[in-house]
C-alpha cells in the first residue's frame, strides 16, 4: 500500500477540488447520519460546514439544501459546479450518533487525520455505535410513562398498571412492524392495545387515580424530537424541514389518537381527557416521576448510558422549575414550561463541554420530560368525539390545542436560547478553536 507524506496529505486536505468527490460523499454522509438521528436542521448544516472547513473546502464554495427526507450539496467555484445528493428514508432519534459524528470531526482537526482515515472513520459509525436491545427500550418505554402517572399526580397502582399497558402497547408496536405493518398502522395497534387493557383495568378497578393509567399509557408514542425540531426548523428559518416534521408528528399523534378511540368506540368514553394534569402543589412525586420520564425517554432515543443520570436530572430541573413558578408565581402554562426549559438548557450549555457531550444530547431528552405533545393528542382525541361535546367541552378542546402549540414552541425557544443569546461568542469561540488546531496541521502527522 502507497504511503503519503504529510505534505502529500496537507495538499489533499488543503486543496478543495482534489478528491472532491470523496470529500462531498464524506459531507453527505455526516448530513444523512445525522439527519436519521434527529438532529435538527441548524445543527445538521453547522456539523457539514466544519466537516468541509477540515477537508480544505471554503464555505463560500457550497450550497446545502436540507429537506427532511434528502441531503443535497452543491459545490461552485468559478466555471465549475458539482451537484449530489441522498435520500434519508429511516428517521429514528439517535443521540449517541449526532455526539459521535461531532466528537469525530473535532478528533480529526486534533489528531490530524487523512482523509483516508476521515473517509473510514465516517463509514464506520453506523457499525460503531451500540444500539439498546428492544426490550429494553420496551421497558424503559414503560417506565417513562409510568414516570408520567406519577407527575401527574397518580399513585403507586396507577404508575404500575401503566407500566403494564404501555409495556404490552410497545411490544404490540414492533410486532407490527416486524410483520411489515405501516408505521402508522403499527402506531395505531400500539396504541389501541395500551388503551385497551389500560380501559379494562379501569373498568374492574373502583380507583381514581386510574385515570392517570388512560392519560400516560400511550404517552410513550408521542415524537417528542420531531416536534420539538419542527419549531426549532421553523423559527431559524429552515421552513420546508419544520413544516415537514411537523406534518410527520400529527401523522404519528393522529395515527396513535385513532388507536385509543377505536379501543374506547364501544364503550362510553372516560372523561380522562378533562383530568386536571397542571399541578397545583409542589412535591418531592413530581421531582422522581421527572427523574424517570426524562432518563427512561432518553433510552428510546439511544442517549448514551453515561449520560443518562444526567438527562433524568436535567428533566427534574426543567420540570420543578416550571410547576414552581406556576404554582407560587401564577404563571401560564406555557410561560412557566419556556422558563423550563431554558433554565436547563442555560445549565447544559455550561456544563456540557464538562461532561464531553453535545448540548442536544442531553437538553433534548431532559425536555421530554415537559411531555409537550400530551395537549396534542388530547386536542385530537376530543376532534375525534366532537358530535358528543357539549358547549363545555368544545372550549376545552379549543383549549387544549391552543395551550399545546404554545407550549410546544416554549418549549423548542427555550431549549434553543443559548444559542439565540449567545449564537455570536459561540461561533466565534469554535472558530478559534478551529484555527488553532489548522495551525498544528503542518507540526505532526498524529497518527
Amino acid at each position: 500500500m502507497k504511503q503519503f507524506t504529510l505534505a502529500e496529505k496537507n495538499e489533499v486536505l488543503e486543496t478543495p477540488f482534489i478528491h472532491i468527490h470523496r470529500k462531498l460523499d464524506v459531507l453527505l454522509s455526516i448530513g444523512k447520519l445525522l439527519m436519521e438521528s434527529g438532529a435538527d436542521t441548524g445543527r445538521i448544516t453547522s456539523e457539514i460546514l466544519r466537516a468541509a472547513t477540515f477537508m480544505g473546502i471554503p464555505h463560500e464554495y457550497l450550497n446545502i439544501h436540507i429537506s427532511y427526507t434528502t441531503i443535497m450539496i452543491n459545490i461552485f467555484h468559478e466555471e465549475r459546479s458539482i451537484t449530489v445528493f441522498r435520500k434519508t428514508p429511516s428517521h429514528i432519534p439517535n443521540m449517541a450518533m449526532i455526539n459521535a459524528v461531532s466528537k469525530l470531526t473535532w478528533r480529526a482537526f486534533e489528531r490530524h487525520y487523512s482523509l483516508t482515515t476521515y473517509e473510514m472513520l465516517i463509514t464506520k459509525l453506523p457499525h460503531a455505535i451500540s444500539v439498546y436491545p428492544n426490550w429494553i427500550k420496551g421497558i424503559a418505554c414503560a417506565l417513562g410513562s409510568s414516570g408520567l402517572a406519577f407527575l401527574f399526580s397518580g399513585d403507586i397502582i396507577a404508575l404500575l398498571v401503566t407500566f403494564i399497558c404501555s409495556l404490552c402497547g410497545y411490544f404490540t408496536r414492533s410486532l407490527s412492524h416486524k410483520l411489515g405493518f405501516n408505521e402508522y398502522m403499527s402506531i395505531a395497534l400500539g396504541s389501541f392495545t395500551a388503551m385497551f387493557i389500560a380501559y379494562g383495568f379501569y373498568l374492574h378497578i373502583e380507583l381514581g387515580s386510574l385515570l392517570y393509567v388512560l392519560v400516560c399509557c400511550t404517552l410513550f408514542m408521542i415524537p417528542g424530537v420531531p416536534l420539538i425540531n419542527s419549531v426549532v426548523d421553523t423559527i431559524n428559518n429552515h421552513i420546508l424541514s419544520g413544516i415537514t416534521r411537523a406534518i410527520r408528528t400529527l401523522l404519528i399523534v393522529g395515527s396513535m389518537t385513532l388507536g385509543m378511540a377505536m379501543a374506547l368506540y364501544f364503550s362510553p368514553v372516560p372523561a380522562f381527557s378533562f383530568v386536571d394534569i397542571k399541578p397545583h402543589v409542589f412535591t418531592i412525586e413530581q421531582m422522581i416521576g421527572a427523574f424517570m420520564a426524562a432518563a427512561s425517554f432518553a433510552v428510546l432515543f439511544n442517549a448514551p448510558i453515561r449520560s443518562l443520570f444526567y438527562i433524568g436530572l436535567g428533566g427534574v430541573v426543567c420540570v420543578s422549575v416550571r410547576n414552581l413558578v406556576l404554582v407560587h408565581y401564577g404563571f401560564s402554562l406555557p410561560g412557566a414550561t419556556f422558563i423550563g426549559a431554558a433554565t436547563m438548557s442555560i445549565i447544559f450549555l455550561k456544563l456540557s463541554s464538562w461532561l464531553r457531550t453535545s448540548g442536544p444530547v442531553l437538553v433534548v431528552p431532559s425536555a421530554i420530560a415537559l411531555m409537550p405533545g400530551i395537549l396534542l393528542y388530547r386536542f385530537l382525541f376530543d376532534i375525534l368525539h366532537i358530535n358528543k361535546l357539549n358547549e363545555s367541552g368544545l372550549l376545552y378542546m379549543a383549549q387544549n390545542g391552543t395551550t399545546g402549540v404554545l407550549c410546544i414552541v416554549a418549549i423548542a425557544v427555550g431549549v434553543a436560547i443559548p444559542n439565540v443569546l449567545a449564537q455570536k461568542y459561540l461561533q466565534r469561540q469554535k472558530e478559534i478553536r478551529i484555527q488553532e488546531l489548522m495551525a498544528t496541521r503542518h507540526a505532526s502527522d498524529g497518527q
